[in-house]
């Protein structure tokens, strides 16, 4: 490698998982759906059979336009029940 070469790592995408709540999942007809392609999670949450939830309001069942505003964007520490945990503690 030459010395005016940047050193890359993979292909310079953006880690998506960073603009996803940690709290938040969604859970189907089998159960809970784990996120391991952040972005596929827009078409997911458009399937009716699919619920969208917060680990930190369990039985909360979130509306889409909710979670598109704010838990799949960076603004998620903007979150109701993600500020009420952190006052928590």
């Amino acid at each position: 490698m030459s010395q005016y070469a940047p050193n890359r790592t993979g292909f310079g995408l953006p880690n998506l998982r960073r603009n996803v709540c940690p709290h938040f999942y969604m859970t189907g007809s089998r159960g809970a759906i784990p996120i391991q392609a952040p972005h596929l999670l827009k078409a997911l949450i458009r399937q009716d059979a699919n619920v969208s939830r917060c680990q930190l309001r369990g039985g909360v069942h979130m509306e889409q336009g909710y979670v598109n505003d704010v838990c799949l964007t960076p603004r998620f520490n903007q979150c109701v029940f993600y500020e009420d945990d952190l006052t928590r503690e």
